[in-house]
């Protein structure tokens, strides 16, 4: 009887033991992360890496689109490999994002949860698409899988394309399929299916627009994805929504650069700011007498009229006050602190300050609140896409329609961000007035200028997206460029090429054995780019 006690007693105690154990598993370090915690820090990631502020690539492209002028190397289209908004994109993506979408993609296949892995899917292949977009060639087959590939191959970017559309079909029949859906954890679309799925249709309809003049063009697949659920309205932007958090800090990262660091960073290209104004920007006569009704919301004048600037000026019109392209370095007044007196980036896109003429100093954020969202896939951006397939490959769409479909929600997107701050929306009147000069202009050109009507407005509805601006402007040619020898500034000039891709991250080149020679960013082309 007592060997039978001692027995039951052993077996007690070992039960014990392994229960104490298991309770003493350290939460703070879990063995395996939560889908409902990778998803979100996914997202915020993808959107940081691609967007405005100091470590988004938009930061480069922001110049290069001349939307946005900055002193340093971008001023003359020339970016180093160690240039900080690269090297952190190119890290965020490859080191950050992408091993965490892999691992969404791996875990919620093991615990039955397709919609993660659908979403996950999805974020991969349009986070690639864009990245072939910038680098071209790039690691793919092999990538984010350090154990497996610790040095991982380039792969073509016209194979990587290809792929991409494979796996955006396969990201459809996992969100079609039935089990658990994301809810507050999923930043873009709150676990709404239905959203997710048009997203999907539309990263591909993308695809195929971008490389139209290539093998890769499908005429019948784009009409088919003409007829299926795409993004059309800006409630179902993919986008990231900040808020006005600053401990932590949850603003939009642009207006954190702009205001609430007092020293803003970005001078707002006169080129850009002419050219909505309705005058001659350059060489650019293509938008004189449409005076653009966004440009209160576009751009803040922290000047109020007749101010004097804090420092000689380099360009000024009225209250707007900037800098030149190609004269950094050169102009004698370029140099100068202009943080209390240069117009910054206003409310759309980074929720900034509406300019309604009064001239506040913006200088450590004014009480203002940051909450505007980063958009990568707009509505107004597919109506445009959709504008140029059915003008430059006659699908079933009618271009002029979605034109003006395309403005009409561009403004929407502007109005949207007025209400939010409480500031004055953009009247119908003026919308309409100015939709009706851009369809005039477009029905008076032939087929290469409406294309260049369809890729201005794409450009300015675009501000704060770098990457597509970047990707019309190297394919299509349109909006045109700014020529520094045609500017208003004598001292502005260009030593080099228009860039038609990014270098490689150095950091790459150095730790990667199997990575190829440097790109050579004025010659070595994203193999869509047929010009």
């Amino acid at each position: 009887m007592k060997t039978k006690i001692a027995a039951l007693a052993f077996v007690l105690f070992i039960v014990s033991c392994d229960d104490f154990l298991d309770i003493n598993e350290d939460p703070n370090n879990p063995v395996k992360a939560e889908l409902t915690t990778m998803l979100p820090y996914a997202q915020a990631n993808m959107f940081g890496a691609l967007g405005f502020g100091t470590a988004g690539v938009t930061d480069i492209l922001a110049v290069y689109t001349h939307q946005i002028v900055q002193r340093g190397n971008q001023d003359d289209y020339k970016v180093q490999a160690n240039e900080f908004s690269l090297t952190q994109c190119w890290e965020k993506l490859y080191a950050v994002g992408l091993p965490d979408l892999n691992q969404i993609i791996k875990q919620a296949g093991e615990e039955n949860k397709p919609v993660y892995a659908g979403i996950a899917r999805a974020m991969k292949a349009h986070m690639f698409s864009m990245m072939v977009d910038l680098w071209g060639d790039i690691s793919y087959s092999e990538s984010g899988d350090p154990v497996k590939f610790p040095f991982p191959h380039y792969d073509s970017g016209e194979t990587i394309y290809a792929d991409l559309l494979i796996q955006l079909d396969a990201a459809i029949a996992d969100l079609e399929s039935g089990g658990p859906t994301p809810g507050a954890d999923d930043l873009g679309y709150g676990g709404d299916k239905a959203k997710w799925i048009k997203y999907v249709n539309s990263v591909k309809l993308s695809i195929y627009n971008k490389a139209r003049l290539t093998s890769i063009y499908d005429a019948a697949a784009v009409n088919a994805l003409l007829s299926s659920p795409l993004i059309s309205s800006p409630t179902e932007d993919f986008q990231l929504r900040y808020t006005t958090s600053i401990s932590p800090e949850n603003r939009n990262p642009g207006f954190v650069r702009e205001y609430a660091q007092s020293d803003p960073q970005y001078f707002v290209s006169p080129y850009f700011y002419l050219l909505m104004k309705g005058e001659q920007a350059c060489q650019n006569s293509l938008m004189v007498g449409i005076h653009d009704p966004r440009i209160p919301y576009y751009f803040y004048n922290q000047l109020f009229p007749g101010e004097p600037a804090e420092n000689p000026e380099s360009y000024r019109d009225g209250e707007f006050l900037s800098i030149w392209f190609g004269s950094f370095d050169r102009d004698p007044n370029e140099g100068f602190d202009q943080a209390n007196s240069q117009t910054v980036v206003g409310l759309y896109p980074v929720g900034g300050a509406y300019d309604n003429g009064l001239g506040i100093n913006v200088s450590g954020d004014s009480g203002l609140k940051g909450t505007g969202p980063q958009r990568l896939l707009t509505a107004a951006c597919v109506d445009y896409i959709r504008s140029e397939l059915a003008l430059t490959e006659g699908t079933s769409d009618d271009a002029r329609a979605l034109l003006q479909s395309a403005i009409a929600k561009s403004f929407a997107e502007v109005n949207i961000a007025a209400a939010t701050a409480g500031a004055p929306l953009i009247g119908a009147g003026d919308i309409t007035a100015y939709t009706d000069q851009v369809l005039a202009l477009y029905d008076a050109g032939d087929a290469a200028k409406q294309l260049e009507v369809i890729m201005t407005e794409k450009w300015i509805q675009e501000f704060g997206s770098g990457s597509e601006s970047y990707n019309d402007i190297r394919r299509t040619g349109f909006p045109q460029v700014c020529d520094p020898g045609q500017d208003l500034n004598e001292y502005s000039i260009q030593t080099n090429p228009y860039p038609v891709s990014l270098p490689y991250s150095g950091n790459d080149l150095t730790n990667n054995g199997n990575a190829p020679a440097q790109r050579n960013q004025y010659t070595d082309k994203i193999f869509w780019d047929q010009n």
